[in-house]
């Protein structure tokens, strides 16, 4: 099907063309009205639209200016489709909608509180896991009575889904994980998508509170450092120091049969299973000024004062409220953390050196104020707090360790992560932010196994398991964009060929309008015309010389009549014309 536009440009050029090429002819026929010439100028003053070499004879250019004008426009006229196609280009281009995205999971760790083992959820027929796993007080196999106090699950660790397939992994690359079929799931084929997502999700905040040798170190918050700059070089051997576990959880926390009932008798400790306190993460390591050149290796040798630069850091666990912008590139997930706002510690105490003084617990670890400890009683915080328990201590067990001088003895796990250079063994500068940024790469790359019941759809907040889509439709807020091929005009060349065009055509047949007005009757190139026009009977001494000049007028016949019609030079009579218009 033809385009409006394609039959509107055709039936322009057409036009333009046409209105030229009749100017042309009034034009001619005006200039042999009022001079002579010789024949074959004639034939060129004719013939100087069709005919290139016509319109290349001088002899003619000087007879009929203005006719070889309008002449060399209608053979420049076919540039205009030359030029005016030259607009229309294909590019690519990035075509952009706001709209919503179907299929959109988020992550709802409040799910944790009551998709639970003792109950469990299937999806599709595959469980929903946690990323924590139990202990109970009962025999295994028997419910909980609501009535009994001394019957209750508590916390045995983090799940090996959680550590192995989640964890583990995004620890040796320091990259999120992700599905790539989620790619065409949300943003549909052929797009890619973008969208913000906030959640509430465990992370780390992190403070500086010593640099350089001899520095004193700042408490944090009520909390005290456990060590100073003094165990780190210059003036110490360690490069890396990280002690955190202070005040962890242990397990088990009594003396207990498999699956984590205690062998003494109920009543049972009033602190079993509690989250007394998170451990805080107390990291000392050194910073140097060239990271790619060797630094002295052997303590007091060289330059070793002056090369390191001892930095001690405090991080705390809390709940923070993360808004995150997700980008979905083809298959590849990119995100960015737009947002953290910092809500609560964890487990809101201080940890004390003091021991629990019930004896009975193995975990005898106390902290201040006692009254904020988190109980198993309180199922649905204490659930809540399990599960950020669970991968806050994945990441310090990545993390927790020494390296000593000389050697660069590392004992710890940082180092078969890209935490630690290959060089001089270091962490990064900017080591808070890597922490940071580690764990955060950790909770969201939970979403790259919807099996974890805190993946949930954006629409709803329940958990989608395996499910490919959302039962509820509702969609989730967001900008699909992909890469076309579009068709693009270049508005300032097609508005400059076309007016230009135009311009020539009306100055053509304004000029062709005047030649009507002065012969008072439109002529033409039709045979008809031409016999009409070649009645004289003088016209036989064309046969004897190329000389003889003719032209157009009135022809005096030997009757004494006169003829309108092409005559000689000496019988035909034109009338005066005091310049060419």
């Amino acid at each position: 099907m033809l385009r409006y536009g394609t039959i509107l440009a055709f039936c322009a050029k057409a036009s333009l063309g046409t209105a030229a090429a009749m100017a042309f002819q009034q034009r001619a026929w005006l200039v042999l009205r009022h001079k002579m010439a010789r024949l074959e100028t004639i034939d060129s003053i004719f013939t100087a639209n069709t005919d290139i070499f016509s319109l290349l004879t001088w002899s003619s250019i000087r007879k009929a200016k203005i006719g070889s004008l309008i002449a060399v426009y209608c053979w420049i006229t076919p540039l205009v489709v030359v030029l005016t196609s030259e607009t229309l280009s294909v590019v690519p281009e990035t075509k952009t909608e706001n709209t919503t995205c179907q299929n959109v999971r988020t992550l709802n760790f409040s799910n944790e509180k009551w998709v639970y083992w003792r109950d469990p959820v299937r999806i599709q027929g595959e469980f929903l896991t946690s990323v924590s796993i139990w202990n109970s007080t009962t025999i295994a196999g028997h419910n909980i009575s609501e009535h009994n106090t001394n019957q209750f699950d508590y916390y045995h660790g983090g799940s090996i889904q959680w550590a192995d397939m989640i964890s583990l992994r995004v620890a040796l690359a320091n990259e999120p994980l992700f599905r790539r079929e989620s790619g065409s799931e949300i943003c549909s084929e052929g797009w890619n998508c973008s969208y913000v997502l906030s959640f509430l999700a465990p992370g780390y905040k992190c403070e500086e509170l010593a640099t350089g040798v001899d520095s004193k170190v700042r408490d944090l918050g009520d909390a005290r450092p456990p060590f100073d700059t003094s165990v780190l070089a210059p003036l110490g051997n360690l490069t890396y120091y990280a002690r955190l576990d202070i005040g962890d959880y242990k397990n088990p926390q009594a003396t207990s049969y498999p699956g984590g009932r205690p062998k003494q008798k109920p009543p049972y400790p009033r602190n079993l299973g509690a989250f007394r306190t998170e451990p805080i993460m107390w990291i000392g390591y050194c910073t140097v000024d060239n990271y790619s050149k060797p630094q002295p290796p052997e303590p007091g040798i060289g330059d070793w004062y002056r090369a390191y630069t001892p930095v001690i850091l405090g991080c705390e666990h809390y709940e923070v409220n993360y808004t995150v912008q997700f980008d979905w590139v083809g298959e590849r997930q990119i995100h960015k953390v737009l947002r953290r706002e910092y809500l609560r510690r964890v487990v809101n105490t201080t940890f004390s050196s003091k021991l629990d003084p019930d004896e009975r617990l193995k975990d005898r670890t106390m902290a201040m104020p006692d009254e904020n400890y988190v109980l198993p009683t309180d199922i649905g915080k204490y659930r809540l707090t399990a599960a950020y328990h669970s991968i806050g201590m994945s990441l310090r067990q990545v993390l927790n360790g020494t390296t000593t001088m000389p050697n660069f003895n590392v004992n710890s796990r940082i180092l078969s992560t890209p935490l630690v250079d290959r060089l001089n063994y270091l962490p990064p500068k900017n080591f808070s932010r890597a922490i940071t940024s580690m764990y955060e790469n950790m909770v969201i790359s939970l979403l790259s196994n919807p099996s974890f019941n805190v993946v949930s759809w954006a629409s709803t907040g329940q958990p989608t398991g395996v499910s490919k889509s959302d039962p509820s439709a509702k969609g989730h807020p967001c900008r699909k964009s992909r890469y076309m091929n579009v068709f693009r005009y270049d508005k300032t060349q097609l508005l400059s060929v076309y007016g230009a065009s135009i311009a020539l055509a009306v100055a053509a047949v304004l000029l062709g309008l005047h030649a009507f007005r002065e012969e008072g009757r439109m002529r033409d190139m039709k045979p008809s015309s031409i016999i009409e026009a070649s009645r004289a009977s003088h016209l036989h001494a064309l046969n004897s010389t190329s000389e003889v000049k003719i032209g157009y007028g009135l022809v005096h016949e030997e009757a004494g009549r006169s003829v309108r019609s092409f005559g000689v030079e000496g019988n035909l009579t034109q009338p005066e014309r005091a310049r060419e218009p």
